[in-house]
């Protein structure tokens, strides 16, 4: 499963917390965990797609990054599933 990361910034100075949270955030990547990094248009928080995990499971993941450990951003967590997926959830509910 994938999950979509919706960050919402405080308004606190992210500034000198930058370097900490791209460190973290790479750390993530080579794990395997964050497949992309967005920043929303109008530059009011991040978005990150996650991978192989649930909402429960991301929120524990992402609790050590600086910009939530600082108060300096909240996230809500959607679960994602593919078409196909969803595809074959509708046939087995079909089946029972």
């Amino acid at each position: 499963m994938h999950v979509l990361a919706i960050g919402t910034l405080t308004g606190k100075d992210i500034e000198p917390h930058l370097p900490a949270e791209a460190e973290h955030v790479n750390k993530l990547r080579e794990e395997g965990l964050i497949r992309d990094v967005f920043l929303k248009a109008d530059q009011t928080g991040p978005i990150l797609l996650l991978n192989d995990v649930d909402a429960s499971g991301a929120s524990e993941r992402l609790a050590s990054l600086p910009f939530i450990t600082e108060e300096l951003a909240t996230f809500d967590f959607v679960e994602l599933i593919t078409v196909a997926e969803a595809q074959e959830r509708r046939r087995a509910q079909g089946a029972a």
